[in-house]
């Protein structure tokens, strides 16, 4: 009798943590939750932005064959939205704001994998934050 009581009891509590902790990471829009590597694809142009913790970034545009760098800042507004300094380069398609800088907005995929959309929201170039890094 006492089995029957404690699995169902086990499995409530199992996930009320199970959610706690998805929670705690789909709900976490820091810097250092959103820092990485990033990676976006296009048929003309390929761009890698390390952006770190300390709201720095680093961006590697390959556009044609020609490789530009850049570094900057980056500061986040909002719950999930996010401005770069304006050295960062242009991409095709993308918006800038008012003052020239571009912009865009942190999505996370099943609320853990982060994705970061540039202006023009939703349809501006996509990218994907790498899971494994060793830069």
């Amino acid at each position: 009798m006492k089995i029957r009581v404690c699995v169902p009891i086990g499995a409530v509590l199992f996930l009320i943590l199970a959610f706690c902790v998805w929670y705690s990471i789909a709900g976490n829009y820091g810097y250092a939750a959103l820092a990485g590597t990033y990676t976006f694809r296009d048929k003309a142009e390929t761009c890698t932005l390390y952006l770190r913790a300390d709201r720095t970034f680093e961006q590697e545009l390959v556009h044609s064959g020609e490789t530009q760098k850049s570094e900057g800042n980056w500061y986040r507004y909002g719950e999930s939205h996010v401005s770069f300094s304006n050295k960062f380069l242009k991409l095709s398609g993308e918006e800038v704001n008012a003052e020239g800088e571009a912009h865009g907005e942190f999505e996370k995929v099943i609320g853990i994998f982060p994705t970061l959309v540039l202006a023009p929201i939703p349809n501006g170039p996509k990218f994907h934050k790498r899971l494994f890094s060793w830069n």
